[in-house]
């Protein structure tokens, strides 16, 4: 390579006198040297240390030595390598990774034929080669043994390394734990043989009430009183699945779902390194516990989870609720109102009128909307079991019930509302524990004793009329003063007529984008229609909707395509009714036609007879709308302006009152319902 072997030393590069990056810690580096030191005192003799590629980075030694062999390149910076140096122990041990001494003329350099280097490698946790550590002194001052110091030396700072890099690795995975167990919505503690509190997240601190970082390196009984069942599975040893109990708290007391797995191993081997624990036992040989997790869970999460995946969630809105009438907007504005409050709301309709629309509605826009909806149809369950269905039942309360127990309605809609459909149907033994539930807040479940708060809201429901099922002693009177304390009344869809063609529009559209088609109805069927009593409400009319987008023979619904009981109840309406009315329709029209002077409106004669109120309100109408287009002249856009309707309603009313044009544009003749208007 050319080196002269009488030149001068290379020099030092003031810019390296840092640890080496490959270095974990160069804190580690210095004790040991001083360590060393110690043994070779007084010898004339340094400590060295150079990084990987040889360049000295720390140096010791006696202050003579150092100012002596400074001169041939013993200072912090100066590259120690084959190249720059030639044959010395620093860069042979780097080379050879093996501990490595030379004495007088084995040095290449003449100027340190004078003196002996031992040096040893210190490699990272991986094998390779970090640094290498030496001792240099005068020839005469060498003995066998500082090899065997230095390479010892060198597995110190070796073990070191490894140990620290094991530490971070454990303190990262630590932190990691801590994390995951602090971000873990059930509440976990990790609990030592003797019942000592290792950890604690912060979920288990706010259910138990207490303070992780206070409590945790004491026992848990001496922080907290345990439950028997719990306290006699720490002293057995033995596990617990989801068993639901109640802790007794600085705040009260605490239902909740709890587990306990024993960290296990197999008896007779001593204390197993982390890897060889097992959590909740291991297979082959009797097992002792080496301590033990225990995962609690709230009881109102769990229902919360429970609802959302048995979809106890409501999610109708009182934009859901199609119509514009007088009576159903009256029904909406109380309904809004109790929506407000916490008191008990009884809806009374009949059977398809969308009281649990209204149920939902209420809810949602309740402080409670975050909470469940929990619906129960009371005339649907069998007596026998409405009871465990409403307060739920203690584990082995009867042959045939869950072992661990299970909640009823009154638990599962804690912090939401409780939906009692068809309340009039309940059986009356069963009527004194509703209300002493709805008015105490509480409940005992079936075979238990303890005593369970709940905060639910009742909304109660039924087509009965409840006076009278008090009157006849079916029905408690306690209960009904209880429940009626915001009663609102759903119109049936005979009581807002005028909301049909809104309803019927809204079904079809929904229909539309089901089955991807357009569909549409022509006024006459319309008007049939409305003819029709609709016994089963809207409900009624939704499923007939739906049945005639599919049975349609176009995408249009005619009068053929109406079932017979519409047709039939149609045509059998005007021999039914009598013509008192239209005799007076026909007065007041001659009337007008006096009035107007021959530019009057004309009914067609029918027989005389009595006449039903329901004919009187529809002649009455009828009326309302003739006179409407006598005084606009027979414009029908401002008679409908007149009349405070849509222009498409007045033609729909036209069509079913019979009302057609006369020759004159201004004139209407009375026709069957049958025709159309051109």
């Amino acid at each position: 390579m050319g080196l002269d072997p009488y030149g001068q030393p290379p020099a030092p590069d003031p810019g390296s006198t840092a640890c080496s990056r490959s270095l974990a810690a160069c804190l580690l580096i210095r004790p040991a040297m001083e360590d060393l030191y110690q043994f070779i005192e007084g010898s004339d003799s340094l400590v060295i240390f150079a990084n990987a590629e040889a360049r000295i980075i720390e140096l010791i030694g006696d202050p003579e030595a150092r100012t002596r062999l400074e001169p041939l390149g013993m200072r912090v910076g100066t590259l120690w390598d084959e190249e720059q140096q030639g044959a010395n122990a620093l860069a042979l041990a780097l080379q050879e990774s093996f501990p490595i001494q030379l004495e007088g003329a084995m040095h290449y350099r003449a100027a340190l034929h004078a003196l002996y280097t031992a040096a040893a490698p210190v490699h990272d946790p991986l094998g390779q080669a970090v640094g290498v550590l030496a001792v240099a002194g005068p020839c005469e001052r060498s003995h066998a043994h500082t090899l065997g110091m230095v390479a010892a030396a060198a597995q110190v700072i070796s073990g070191q390394l490894q140990m620290q890099v094991w530490l971070g690795n454990a303190n990262e995975l630590l932190a990691e734990l801590k994390i995951i167990l602090q971000s873990l919505p059930e509440g976990i503690l990790l609990l030592r043989r003797d019942g000592v509190i290792s950890q604690m997240n912060g979920p288990a601190g706010t259910l138990l009430g207490l303070v992780p970082a206070r409590v945790m390196g004491r026992r848990l009984r001496d922080v907290l009183p345990l439950p028997a069942l719990l306290q006699q599975a720490l002293a057995c040893q033995q596990p617990l699945n989801e068993e639901e109990i109640v802790f007794e708290t600085t705040r009260g007391r605490v239902t909740c779902l709890c587990s306990l797995k024993p960290i296990a191993l197999t008896a007779g081997e001593p204390e197993p390194a982390l890897g060889r624990l097992t959590v909740g036992g291991a297979s082959g040989g009797p097992l002792i516990s080496d301590g033990f997790v225990l995962i609690l869970r709230s009881i109102e999460r769990v229902q919360k989870l429970v609802n959302r995946m048995t979809g106890a969630r409501a999610r109708l809105t009182f934009a859901n609720v199609v119509g514009r009438s007088a009576p159903l907007q009256e029904a909406l504005r109380l309904a809004r109102l109790a929506s407000h409050s916490n008191s008990t709301v009884l809806l009374h309709g009949e059977t398809g009128v969308g009281k649990e629309i209204f149920a939902q509605s209420i809810h949602n826009n309740s402080p409670r909307a975050d909470g469940p909806f929990v619906a129960i149809n009371c005339a649907a369950i069998p007596r026998e079991l409405i009871n465990t269905e409403l307060f739920g039942y203690e584990g082995g309360s009867f042959t045939g019930a869950d072992r661990q127990g299970r909640s009823g309605k009154f638990e599962q809609a804690h912090g939401g509302t409780l939906f009692l459909d068809e309340i009039g149907d309940m059986p009356l033994d069963l009527q004194t524990t509703l209300l002493r539930a709805i008015e105490t807040r509480t409940i005992v479940r079936i075979g238990g004793q303890r005593v369970i708060p709940v905060d639910v809201r009742i909304i109660a429901a039924t087509h009965k009329d409840l006076r009278e099922e008090v009157r006849r002693g079916t029905f408690r009177s306690d209960l009904y003063y209880r429940l009626n304390v915001l009663s609102i009344h759903i119109p049936s869809l005979r009581e807002r007529l005028e909301d049909l063609p809104l309803l019927v529009e809204h079904f079809l559209q929904r229909q539309s984008r089901t089955l991807g088609r357009s569909f549409g109805i022509t006024p006459e069927a319309l008007a049939l229609m409305e003819r029709y009593s609709w016994p089963g409400n809207v409900r009624e009319l939704e499923n007939l909707l739906e049945r005639l987008t599919y049975l349609a023979r176009s995408d249009t619904i005619t009068v053929q395509d109406l079932p017979p009981e519409i047709r039939q109840a149609a045509e059998t309406e005007p021999a039914s009714t009598a013509t008192s009315s239209v005799e007076e329709l026909s007065l007041m029209e001659q009337s007008n036609h006096d009035q107007a002077g021959g530019n009057g409106w004309q009914a067609e004669p029918v027989m005389p007879g009595l006449h039903p109120l329901r004919e009187r309100n529809r002649s009455t109408e009828a009326s309302a709308i003739l006179q409407a287009l006598e005084h606009c002249h027979g414009h029908p856009g401002a008679a409908a302006r007149l009349l405070g309707i849509s222009r498409t309603t007045l033609w729909r009313k036209m069509v079913r009152y019979g009302l057609r044009p006369t020759p004159r544009a201004s004139s209407f003749l009375a026709s069957g319902p049958s025709e159309a208007l051109p």
